[in-house]
C-alpha cells in the first residue's frame, strides 16, 4: 500500500454504521452548511502518515512500515436539547459502533487492524443542539518500493 484511500474508511462505514445518515470525506465536510448537514454524519479525514526508518542496508530496496492517521469527524444533535447534553448520549452508541468497525477492519491483506488513538470535542454546541466531535485511529502497515 503506498498510501491509506479514505475511500475505504468511508465505505467500512456506510456499510457497517447504518445509523449514520451520511458519511462522507474532508471535500464533503468542507461544502455543508448549517441547512444541508444531516445528522447524525460521519465524514472521515486523512490526518497524515509518519514512516519509520529503512528496513534493509539496500540501495536498491526501500521496506518501511507506515503509521497512517485518520480522523472520524462525527456531528450528532438533539434539537430538545440546546446543551447538548442529549447530543453526547447520542454520539456515545455511535463511538462505539465506529470502534468496533475500525477495530476490526484490515484494509490490506496482511496488514493491522486500525487502533484508536484519541477523541476530543470539535465544535461547540450550537443553538439547536449540534455538535462535532472527532475520534482518531492509526493503521500501520508496510510499504515496499523495488527502485531497480
Amino acid at each position: 500500500m503506498l498510501q491509506l484511500d479514505p475511500n475505504l474508511v468511508k465505505d467500512r462505514l456506510e456499510l457497517t454504521v447504518p445509523a449514520f445518515k451520511r458519511v462522507g470525506l474532508s471535500a464533503d465536510l468542507g461544502r455543508i452548511s448549517a441547512r444541508t448537514l444531516l445528522y447524525p454524519s460521519a465524514f472521515v479525514v486523512l490526518l497524515g502518515e509518519r514512516s519509520g526508518e529503512n528496513r534493509y542496508f539496500s540501495e536498491d530496496l526501500i521496506e518501511q512500515d507506515v503509521t497512517a492517521r485518520i480522523g472520524v469527524i462525527m456531528a450528532v444533535r438533539d434539537i430538545g436539547d440546546t446543551t447538548g447534553a442529549l447530543a453526547g448520549t447520542h454520539l456515545k452508541p455511535l463511538r462505539e459502533a465506529v470502534l468496533l468497525s475500525l477495530c476490526r477492519f484490515v484494509p490490506d491483506p496482511g496488514g493491522q487492524a486500525f487502533r484508536f488513538d484519541k477523541g476530543a470535542l470539535q465544535s461547540g454546541i450550537d443553538a439547536h443542539g449540534g455538535l462535532f466531535w472527532q475520534d482518531d485511529y492509526t493503521l500501520r502497515f508496510d510499504r515496499r518500493i523495488q527502485i531497480t
